[in-house]
């Protein structure tokens, strides 16, 4: 019920997980279109096996490392009250 709470007053962040979400949705993508690409006999398909996930992984860092800054600002405007 707590955890409830934490989510439904926004003291606990539902984004970090939902961003975790669509990088592996990203990875199957990238992998799903590795496949077709192999099926088809197209030259490219290491491309998106290489970098489909690497470029994933690039985006979804930048948009949690916010989410990271944030908890420590709280972190440490928590420690100055004491």
């Amino acid at each position: 019920m707590k955890t409830l709470w934490a989510i439904l007053s926004f003291q606990r962040m539902i984004s970090p997980v939902l961003i975790q979400i669509i990088f592996w949705a990203g990875v199957g993508g990238s992998l799903y279109g590795t496949y077709v690409l192999f099926t088809l006999g197209n030259w490219a398909w290491p491309f998106p096996l290489i970098f489909g996930p690497l470029l994933m992984r690039v985006l979804t860092e930048s948009w949690i490392l916010a989410f990271r800054a944030y908890d420590r600002l709280v972190e440490i405007s928590a420690a100055s009250r004491n």
